[in-house]
């Protein structure tokens, strides 16, 4: 070979991985990292929602945001992002873990031999396909106080003699939320949980059993480690879904009634959209960021490794 030519391929080699990796960094680049620095920008401003001027306030927006009128870092959080956090952690624990445990016992129940898998596994996926505006108008109606569905299944068999405003009620409004929400996200974790579970050896459950194993012994001892990595992006994904969710919140109850359900995306988007202060709204983005990565962390933490890794 020349020398001509093994200078070509030393340069071919040298620009191999720039020119394969390059591209994919630039596009992480431009939908992660620039959206991310300029949200965290916009949070450093306040913009006049009448004239729309901006106005450089610092780190003034997280202030307010997380102190309102407390007036110093020793004094007492904002009573309203107090409230508001709550609804989220309240909204996003129940909705994942009723979800993640149901979606484990679908899966479980989809990987053994039944008549007619196939069918089954075709069909409980229909509810995570639909589009997420839609899941929430069918919801809006089912719990509907007059004409809701559920209202008139109560009634007819008896469980209640008078009519339940589910919607108008605090409680029952994020019942019903977190209702709705389980119902759309569930096949989503039974699909991650049913991919994990074909890669568990059939060889190391009849070694289990031959050992004389219990269910839960062979569920903890076999199962579980092969099935951590499928229930860390179960749980990463669902928890980013629910964290910033809006589509089902906004349309069954626009954070209503008098607030009662309002969670951070709602807050998020009544502030930045409706009330026209995007700087607030930007700096509750941030913090929810950051408390997005916080708990991505976390799982990683306990779900990252596998005693069966090689």
């Amino acid at each position: 070979m020349s020398q001509s030519s093994q200078s070509i391929r030393r340069t071919l080699d040298r620009l191999f991985v720039p020119l394969t990796v390059g591209p994919t960094v630039l596009w992480i680049a431009g939908i992660i990292v620039y959206p991310t620095l300029q949200l965290f920008w916009s949070s450093l401003f306040w913009t006049n929602p009448i004239t729309g001027a901006k106005e450089f306030v610092g780190l003034e927006n997280f202030t307010d945001l997380l102190l309102g009128d407390a007036g110093g870092w020793f004094g007492v959080l904002n009573p309203t992002f107090v409230n508001f956090t709550w609804h989220t952690i309240v909204y996003v624990g129940f909705s994942v873990s009723i979800s993640f445990l149901l979606g484990l016992g679908v899966a479980l129940l989809l990987n053994k031999d039944l008549a007619g898998r196939g069918w089954l596994r075709t069909a409980v996926i229909v509810p995570w396909i639909l589009p997420y505006v839609m899941s929430g108008l069918m919801w809006r109606w089912m719990f509907q106080a007059q004409y809701g569905a559920i209202n008139g299944v109560l009634m007819q068999t008896g469980l209640i003699d008078n009519k339940i405003a589910f919607l108008s009620d605090g409680t029952l409004a994020m019942m019903a939320l977190i209702i709705a929400d389980v119902w759309v996200f569930t096949p989503f974790i039974i699909i991650i949980l049913l991919a994990g579970l074909q890669n568990v050896p059939e060889q190391l459950y009849d070694a289990a059993e031959v050992d004389g194993a219990s269910r839960w012994s062979r569920f903890w001892n076999v199962t579980y480690p092969f099935l951590k990595p499928s229930i860390l992006v179960a749980l990463t994904i669902r928890i980013i879904f629910d964290i910033r969710a809006l589509d089902l919140v906004w349309v069954m109850t626009q954070g209503g009634p008098g607030k009662s359900t309002e969670v951070w995306a709602s807050w998020l988007y009544r502030t930045a959209m409706v009330f026209g202060r995007p700087g607030e709204g930007a700096a509750l983005g941030v913090v929810l960021l950051a408390v997005t990565f916080a708990i991505v962390a976390v799982l990683y933490k306990v779900f990252g490794e596998t005693p069966y890794a090689t």
